[in-house]
């Protein structure tokens, strides 16, 4: 076994020991995820202990369920013992919403420190995407042939995307590349749907690790435009409730044990298995 993977595996295994960093506290310790990254994550775990996982990828897998992974591991290599309880949000503005309430300790997974929108009620982490790594697939249905064969931004331009626009990063970009047929979703899961009833033609996912990159999101089947990659710009972060008791606590272990992760190499290799760092899509055009 590599010594590296070894050394993580019994550390993890030597935080259950650990006391808890801090005396439980009033409010739930509660770590809020999307609901369709939480049924992702049960589908991708089946059944497995995340704590013990060195492999990141797999059914189900993408970026969300591997950073899902990822907090658990880091809480645990940073002294809490306590697991928390996965509580899935409805919407991403909800979660924003409970966690500045301090319903909630921190997000499951990442957020661009540029959506949110009370920051003064976060800590966040240490960064996890740094600005410029972020590269999104455009989405399409297979049966598109029209829009599988686009190659220039001006003929993206005439293509109708959905977005969300509390997704403020996501959503500006856009704008800002001259896409005027925009439509708002409050929801992920509504995006493809709204590709399968014909009422968008394009959506940003990141890409996947599947052979052909496909996404499917309840049934519904999505490829990416080939040759084509969209750069989006800022950095992203676990969110951590200022206003919850142990919030300070929790990040301060959340931190230490990402610093672990990360000289370990398994951020990196959590990220590439999942499909967010595709190689497949390294030479592809930067838009």
């Amino acid at each position: 076994m590599n010594a590296r993977l070894w050394t993580r595996r019994h550390a993890l295994a030597a935080a259950a020991l650990l006391p808890l960093c801090a005396n439980a506290a009033s409010g739930p310790q509660r770590v809020l995820v999307p609901v369709d990254v939480r049924q992702d994550f049960e589908r991708f775990l089946a059944g497995r202990d995340p704590l013990q996982l060195q492999q990141y990828g797999g059914p189900h897998a993408r970026r969300d369920v591997a950073e899902l992974v990822l907090l658990l591991q880091a809480l645990a290599l940073g002294g809490i013992t306590e697991r928390p309880e996965r509580v899935a949000m409805p919407s991403v503005a909800r979660l924003v919403r409970e966690l500045a309430q301090a319903q909630g300790v921190c997000s499951g997974t990442t957020y661009w420190k540029e959506d949110v929108p009370s920051p003064e009620d976060f800590l966040f982490s240490r960064t996890m995407v740094a600005d410029g790594e972020f590269v999104a697939g455009l989405y399409t249905r297979p049966a598109r042939a029209d829009v599988l064969a686009v190659q220039s931004l001006d003929e993206l331009r005439r293509l109708r995307f959905v977005s969300n626009r509390h997704w403020r990063v996501d959503w500006a970009t856009l704008l800002g590349l001259g896409i005027e047929r925009l439509a708002h979703a409050d929801t992920w899961e509504a995006m493809p749907r709204m590709l399968a009833a014909g009422r968008a033609d394009v959506v940003l996912a990141p890409f996947q690790p599947t052979p052909d990159l496909a996404l499917d999101v309840d049934g519904v089947r999505l490829v990416p435009i080939p040759g084509l990659k969209l750069g989006l710009r800022g950095t992203r972060h676990y969110l951590v409730s200022r206003r919850h008791p142990e919030g300070a606590a929790w990040l301060a272990a959340l931190d230490k044990g990402l610093q672990q992760l990360q000289a370990q190499g398994a951020v990196l290799r959590a990220y590439q298995q999942s499909g967010f760092h595709h190689p497949a899509v390294a030479g592809w055009k930067r838009i």
